[in-house]
């Protein structure tokens, strides 16, 4: 799916939302949100950027690959600073970012990077179902 769809349906359910949002996401929901971020604005509390990936170096087998993310508005990654709070929780083994670019994207979107250690992609397939350290940070941003 394109980005310039995925960014319509994130824009079509904020606009739904009436006050303040706190935003988790994961992976490609945090590019999603980060190519949100630049077109819209709303009511953002703050967010919790999980795992991001590197679009900027190829990608494993198995997941699209640089071109096709170009092709469809996926790159360039958008690297400005956010208009709200947010934390980018970043694995040290993640083996679609290294932790030195999740550290860049952090920087570059004037983030809060918390290392949460060697968790992989932080998804089921690194052993993760719910993650409760979730909730310190989601508190984090409330405050």
């Amino acid at each position: 799916m394109s980005c310039e769809a995925r960014v319509e349906a994130v824009e079509r359910t904020m606009r739904t939302i009436d006050g303040p949002v706190i935003v988790v996401a994961h992976s490609g929901g945090v590019v999603m949100l980060m190519h949100w971020a630049q077109k819209y604005a709303a009511d953002i509390q703050g967010a919790l950027l999980a795992a991001p990936p590197d679009f900027a170096a190829p990608l494993p087998p198995g997941y699209p690959a640089l071109e096709v993310l170009e092709a469809n508005g996926w790159l360039p990654m958008p690297s400005k600073i956010l208009p709200f709070r947010s934390i980018v929780a970043a694995s040290t083994n993640d083996p679609l970012a290294s932790l030195g670019s999740v550290e860049q994207m952090a920087r570059d979107w004037g983030s809060e990077l918390v290392n949460v250690g060697a968790v992989g992609h932080l998804n089921p397939a690194s052993g993760f179902g719910e993650w409760p350290q979730a909730e310190q940070f989601i508190q984090m941003l409330e405050h």
